[in-house]
């Protein structure tokens, strides 16, 4: 069951160029069937790892070493209908 929906900005900062740079995430909250909690991460609709991870950090457009991101802002988006009902 889909809990919450949100557009995350994360921003990035490079730790070996400074290079500065942010993007956009969507992020799905849900609770599956034995209620653990769990998150998705997409950006423009393509599935990814956590910004918030290493192993999902993005590389930096300038010296494609990758750093974890930090939130910048949070929206929560309207649940698709019928997303939110188990």
């Amino acid at each position: 069951m889909i809990t919450e929906l949100a557009l995350e900005h994360v921003e990035f900062t490079c730790g070996h160029c400074w290079h500065q740079w942010a993007a956009d995430y969507e992020v799905l909250h849900y609770r599956d069937e034995d209620g653990a909690d769990w998150e998705s991460f997409s950006k423009a609709g393509i599935p990814t790892g956590s910004p918030y991870e290493t192993a999902g950090a993005p590389a930096c457009p300038q010296c494609h070493r990758h750093w974890v991101g930090h939130l910048a802002e949070r929206h929560l988006l309207p649940l698709p209908e019928r997303a939110g009902r188990g």
